[in-house]
Protein backbone atom coordinates (compact mmCIF):
# COMPACT_ATOMS: atom_id res chain seq x y z
CA UNK A 1 0.00 0.00 0.00
CA UNK A 2 0.89 3.78 -1.27
CA UNK A 3 1.68 5.80 2.40
CA UNK A 4 2.39 8.96 1.02
CA UNK A 5 3.00 10.84 -2.34
CA UNK A 6 5.14 13.78 -2.71
CA UNK A 7 4.69 15.58 -5.65
CA UNK A 8 7.44 18.32 -6.62
CA UNK A 9 7.27 20.54 -9.81
CA UNK A 10 10.15 22.09 -11.76
CA UNK A 11 9.56 25.46 -9.76
CA UNK A 12 10.10 23.57 -6.70
CA UNK A 13 6.27 23.88 -5.49
CA UNK A 14 5.24 21.02 -3.52
CA UNK A 15 2.15 19.50 -2.55
CA UNK A 16 1.78 15.78 -0.08
CA UNK A 17 -0.93 13.71 0.17
CA UNK A 18 -1.19 11.03 2.76
CA UNK A 19 -3.18 9.49 5.02
CA UNK A 20 -3.11 12.15 7.84
CA UNK A 21 -4.50 15.17 5.97
CA UNK A 22 -5.62 17.92 4.93
CA UNK A 23 -4.76 16.55 1.88
CA UNK A 24 -6.04 12.74 2.22
CA UNK A 25 -4.67 9.73 -0.22
CA UNK A 26 -7.08 7.11 -0.69
CA UNK A 27 -7.21 5.73 -3.90
CA UNK A 28 -4.03 5.79 -6.19
CA UNK A 29 -4.07 3.61 -9.59
CA UNK A 30 -1.57 3.29 -12.87
CA UNK A 31 0.96 2.29 -9.88
CA UNK A 32 0.75 -1.89 -10.73
CA UNK A 33 0.51 -3.68 -13.72
CA UNK A 34 1.94 -1.80 -17.42
CA UNK A 35 0.23 -2.16 -20.84
CA UNK A 36 2.86 -3.23 -23.99
CA UNK A 37 2.88 -3.59 -27.74
CA UNK A 38 4.18 -6.83 -29.45
CA UNK A 39 5.77 -5.70 -32.39
CA UNK A 40 5.28 -8.63 -34.63
CA UNK A 41 5.60 -9.67 -38.35
CA UNK A 42 3.83 -12.19 -40.59
CA UNK A 43 4.97 -13.97 -43.79
CA UNK A 44 3.07 -15.17 -46.63
CA UNK A 45 1.34 -18.72 -45.26
CA UNK A 46 3.14 -18.42 -41.68
CA UNK A 47 0.46 -19.30 -38.95
CA UNK A 48 0.48 -16.69 -35.99
CA UNK A 49 3.27 -14.30 -36.23
CA UNK A 50 7.03 -13.91 -34.94
CA UNK A 51 7.51 -11.25 -32.10
CA UNK A 52 10.74 -9.45 -32.81
CA UNK A 53 10.75 -7.12 -29.48
CA UNK A 54 7.83 -5.85 -27.03
CA UNK A 55 7.30 -1.87 -26.23
CA UNK A 56 6.14 -0.41 -22.97
CA UNK A 57 3.52 1.93 -23.41
CA UNK A 58 3.11 5.44 -21.39
CA UNK A 59 1.55 5.31 -18.06
CA UNK A 60 -1.54 7.23 -16.72
CA UNK A 61 -1.02 7.95 -12.80
CA UNK A 62 -4.38 9.01 -10.97
CA UNK A 63 -4.79 10.50 -7.62
CA UNK A 64 -8.27 10.24 -6.02
CA UNK A 65 -8.06 12.31 -2.62
CA UNK A 66 -10.24 14.44 -0.48
CA UNK A 67 -9.99 17.27 1.39
CA UNK A 68 -11.08 17.67 5.53
CA UNK A 69 -10.42 21.63 6.96
CA UNK A 70 -11.59 23.53 9.80
CA UNK A 71 -12.39 26.83 7.94
CA UNK A 72 -13.36 27.50 4.23
CA UNK A 73 -10.09 29.96 4.19
CA UNK A 74 -8.35 26.40 4.76
CA UNK A 75 -10.08 24.59 2.29
CA UNK A 76 -9.56 28.08 -0.55
CA UNK A 77 -5.59 27.83 0.28
CA UNK A 78 -4.98 24.16 -0.13
CA UNK A 79 -7.11 24.49 -3.72
CA UNK A 80 -4.25 27.70 -4.54
CA UNK A 81 -1.55 25.67 -3.50
CA UNK A 82 -2.72 22.06 -5.52
CA UNK A 83 -3.06 24.57 -8.61
CA UNK A 84 0.32 25.66 -8.56
CA UNK A 85 1.51 22.39 -7.87
CA UNK A 86 0.23 20.67 -10.39
CA UNK A 87 0.19 23.25 -13.11
CA UNK A 88 -0.35 21.36 -16.69
CA UNK A 89 2.66 23.56 -18.05
CA UNK A 90 5.44 22.77 -15.65
CA UNK A 91 7.06 18.81 -15.71
CA UNK A 92 7.37 17.53 -11.98
CA UNK A 93 8.81 14.62 -10.02
CA UNK A 94 6.42 12.07 -7.85
CA UNK A 95 8.53 10.41 -5.02
CA UNK A 96 6.30 7.40 -3.47
CA UNK A 97 6.13 6.18 0.04
CA UNK A 98 5.70 3.07 1.14
CA UNK A 99 6.66 1.00 4.30
CA UNK A 100 8.82 -1.20 2.74
CA UNK A 101 10.45 1.13 -0.03
CA UNK A 102 10.73 4.26 -1.54
CA UNK A 103 10.15 4.77 -5.47
CA UNK A 104 10.20 7.69 -7.87
CA UNK A 105 8.68 8.95 -11.15
CA UNK A 106 10.25 11.24 -13.10
CA UNK A 107 9.42 13.83 -16.16
CA UNK A 108 5.62 13.81 -15.77
CA UNK A 109 3.10 15.97 -17.33
CA UNK A 110 0.00 17.06 -15.53
CA UNK A 111 -3.01 16.29 -17.46
CA UNK A 112 -6.10 16.46 -16.16
CA UNK A 113 -5.42 19.43 -13.06
CA UNK A 114 -6.89 19.08 -10.03
CA UNK A 115 -10.92 18.59 -10.22
CA UNK A 116 -12.76 19.30 -7.33
CA UNK A 117 -16.18 17.97 -6.39
CA UNK A 118 -17.80 21.14 -4.69
CA UNK A 119 -21.16 19.79 -4.24
CA UNK A 120 -20.63 20.18 -0.58
CA UNK A 121 -22.97 21.37 2.08
CA UNK A 122 -21.63 21.73 4.62
CA UNK A 123 -17.57 23.13 6.20
CA UNK A 124 -16.55 19.78 7.93
CA UNK A 125 -18.08 17.86 4.48
CA UNK A 126 -14.70 15.70 2.71
CA UNK A 127 -14.33 17.93 -0.47
CA UNK A 128 -13.07 14.76 -3.32
CA UNK A 129 -10.65 16.19 -6.06
CA UNK A 130 -8.95 13.85 -8.80
CA UNK A 131 -5.62 14.63 -10.67
CA UNK A 132 -4.16 12.79 -13.43
CA UNK A 133 -0.25 12.99 -14.90
CA UNK A 134 1.51 11.23 -17.35
CA UNK A 135 4.01 9.11 -17.34
CA UNK A 136 6.35 8.92 -20.38
CA UNK A 137 8.77 7.00 -19.44
CA UNK A 138 7.03 3.51 -17.75
CA UNK A 139 9.46 3.14 -15.42
CA UNK A 140 9.44 3.83 -11.67
CA UNK A 141 12.96 4.56 -10.31
CA UNK A 142 14.90 3.79 -7.01
CA UNK A 143 15.23 7.17 -4.94
CA UNK A 144 18.87 6.96 -4.77
CA UNK A 145 22.02 6.49 -7.43
CA UNK A 146 24.18 3.93 -6.78
CA UNK A 147 28.18 4.40 -7.21
CA UNK A 148 30.70 1.90 -8.37
CA UNK A 149 33.90 3.05 -7.63
CA UNK A 150 37.48 1.96 -9.20
CA UNK A 151 40.80 2.92 -8.26
CA UNK A 152 39.91 5.42 -5.82
CA UNK A 153 41.34 5.31 -1.93
CA UNK A 154 39.59 3.67 0.67
CA UNK A 155 39.16 5.52 3.92
CA UNK A 156 41.16 3.67 7.31
CA UNK A 157 40.20 6.25 9.65
CA UNK A 158 37.99 4.65 12.05
CA UNK A 159 36.80 5.15 15.85
CA UNK A 160 37.88 3.81 18.36
CA UNK A 161 41.59 4.69 16.67
CA UNK A 162 44.60 3.28 18.11
CA UNK A 163 47.77 4.97 16.42
CA UNK A 164 50.51 2.03 16.37
CA UNK A 165 54.19 2.67 16.78
CA UNK A 166 55.08 2.43 13.37
CA UNK A 167 52.06 4.94 12.28
CA UNK A 168 48.61 3.91 10.77
CA UNK A 169 47.80 4.58 7.03
CA UNK A 170 44.75 7.11 6.68
CA UNK A 171 43.48 5.29 3.80
CA UNK A 172 43.81 2.11 1.52
CA UNK A 173 44.34 2.72 -2.40
CA UNK A 174 41.66 0.68 -3.88
CA UNK A 175 43.90 -1.31 -6.98
CA UNK A 176 40.94 -3.68 -8.64
CA UNK A 177 40.31 -2.93 -12.19
CA UNK A 178 37.33 -4.93 -12.16
CA UNK A 179 34.32 -5.07 -10.76
CA UNK A 180 30.57 -6.38 -10.68
CA UNK A 181 28.17 -3.96 -10.86
CA UNK A 182 24.56 -5.57 -9.95
CA UNK A 183 21.55 -4.19 -11.48
CA UNK A 184 18.93 -5.69 -9.14
CA UNK A 185 16.33 -3.58 -10.69
CA UNK A 186 13.60 -4.67 -13.65
CA UNK A 187 15.00 -3.20 -16.75
CA UNK A 188 18.74 -2.26 -18.16
CA UNK A 189 19.66 0.77 -16.87
CA UNK A 190 21.36 4.13 -18.36
CA UNK A 191 24.71 5.34 -16.11
CA UNK A 192 27.34 7.99 -16.17
CA UNK A 193 30.69 7.17 -15.77
CA UNK A 194 32.81 9.79 -14.30
CA UNK A 195 36.96 9.92 -14.97
CA UNK A 196 39.24 11.43 -12.19
CA UNK A 197 42.89 11.72 -13.23
CA UNK A 198 45.60 12.38 -10.77
CA UNK A 199 48.18 12.95 -13.14
CA UNK A 200 48.46 13.14 -16.92
CA UNK A 201 46.43 9.40 -17.74
CA UNK A 202 46.21 9.04 -21.79
CA UNK A 203 42.71 7.75 -22.93
CA UNK A 204 40.85 6.33 -20.27
CA UNK A 205 37.96 3.63 -20.88
CA UNK A 206 35.52 1.19 -19.91
CA UNK A 207 34.69 -2.34 -21.01
CA UNK A 208 31.82 -4.24 -20.40
CA UNK A 209 33.47 -8.28 -20.26
CA UNK A 210 30.15 -9.96 -21.11
CA UNK A 211 28.23 -7.51 -23.70
CA UNK A 212 31.96 -5.95 -25.38
CA UNK A 213 31.20 -2.88 -25.29
CA UNK A 214 33.45 0.00 -24.06
CA UNK A 215 33.57 3.40 -23.50
CA UNK A 216 36.61 5.16 -24.49
CA UNK A 217 38.25 9.12 -24.60
CA UNK A 218 41.19 9.60 -26.81
CA UNK A 219 42.53 11.98 -24.77
CA UNK A 220 45.19 12.98 -22.34
CA UNK A 221 43.93 13.94 -19.29
CA UNK A 222 45.23 16.83 -17.07
CA UNK A 223 46.20 16.25 -13.63
CA UNK A 224 42.66 17.24 -11.58
CA UNK A 225 40.47 16.91 -14.91
CA UNK A 226 37.13 14.82 -14.57
CA UNK A 227 35.29 13.55 -17.79
CA UNK A 228 31.79 12.64 -17.77
CA UNK A 229 30.10 10.36 -20.14
CA UNK A 230 26.06 10.26 -19.60
CA UNK A 231 24.22 7.30 -21.52
CA UNK A 232 20.93 8.18 -20.96
CA UNK A 233 18.25 8.44 -23.71
CA UNK A 234 18.04 11.77 -25.10
CA UNK A 235 20.60 13.19 -22.61
CA UNK A 236 23.39 11.52 -23.87
CA UNK A 237 27.18 13.36 -23.11
CA UNK A 238 30.73 13.91 -22.84
CA UNK A 239 32.11 16.96 -20.97
CA UNK A 240 35.43 17.42 -19.31
CA UNK A 241 35.43 19.59 -15.99
CA UNK A 242 39.22 21.47 -15.45
CA UNK A 243 39.57 24.24 -12.99
CA UNK A 244 35.63 24.81 -12.64
CA UNK A 245 35.42 25.02 -16.48
CA UNK A 246 33.17 22.73 -18.05
CA UNK A 247 33.69 22.58 -21.94
CA UNK A 248 31.58 19.91 -24.71
CA UNK A 249 34.28 16.89 -25.17
CA UNK A 250 31.77 15.10 -27.81
CA UNK A 251 34.04 14.86 -30.39
CA UNK A 252 36.97 13.14 -28.28
CA UNK A 253 34.72 9.81 -27.78
CA UNK A 254 36.53 7.17 -29.67
CA UNK A 255 33.71 6.35 -32.77
CA UNK A 256 33.60 2.42 -31.79
CA UNK A 257 32.60 3.65 -28.34
CA UNK A 258 28.65 2.71 -27.31
CA UNK A 259 26.47 4.62 -24.94
CA UNK A 260 26.48 1.11 -23.57
CA UNK A 261 23.91 0.24 -20.12
CA UNK A 262 23.82 -2.00 -17.43
CA UNK A 263 21.83 -5.57 -17.88
CA UNK A 264 19.61 -6.61 -15.37
CA UNK A 265 21.73 -8.79 -12.94
CA UNK A 266 25.58 -8.81 -13.32
CA UNK A 267 27.59 -6.77 -15.45
CA UNK A 268 31.30 -7.33 -15.35
CA UNK A 269 33.11 -3.87 -16.17
CA UNK A 270 36.57 -3.25 -16.34
CA UNK A 271 38.37 0.21 -16.78
CA UNK A 272 41.56 1.39 -18.47
CA UNK A 273 44.61 3.58 -19.88
CA UNK A 274 46.88 3.45 -21.96
CA UNK A 275 49.47 5.59 -19.75
CA UNK A 276 49.45 5.86 -16.08
CA UNK A 277 46.08 3.30 -15.26
CA UNK A 278 47.33 3.74 -11.86
CA UNK A 279 46.89 7.71 -11.70
CA UNK A 280 43.15 7.03 -12.78
CA UNK A 281 39.75 7.20 -10.61
CA UNK A 282 36.79 5.71 -12.33
CA UNK A 283 33.06 6.30 -10.79
CA UNK A 284 29.96 4.68 -12.19
CA UNK A 285 26.35 5.47 -11.44
CA UNK A 286 23.38 4.46 -12.02
CA UNK A 287 19.83 4.09 -10.85
CA UNK A 288 17.89 1.16 -10.90
CA UNK A 289 14.17 0.57 -12.56
CA UNK A 290 10.90 -0.95 -11.62
CA UNK A 291 8.22 -2.43 -13.39
CA UNK A 292 5.73 -1.18 -10.63
CA UNK A 293 5.49 0.26 -6.86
Amino acid sequence: MIDKIKYVNERGQSITLDHNGPLFLYEPKGFHGMDADPITTQTLYQDGSTVHSVILKERVLTLNCYIFVDTEVQREKLKRDLYKAFNPKLSGTMIIYKETCQRKASNLRVIQAPEFKDDYSTLNQLVEFQIQLLMPYPYFEAENEIRTDFGNDIGNFFFDLEIEEEGKELSIRNNSIVADIKNQGESPTPIRVVFRARSRVKNPSIYNVYTKEYIKINKTMDPGEEITVTTHRGKKRVTSKLNGVTKNIFNLLDFRSTFMWLEEGDNIIRYDAEELLEQLEVFIYHTEYFLGV
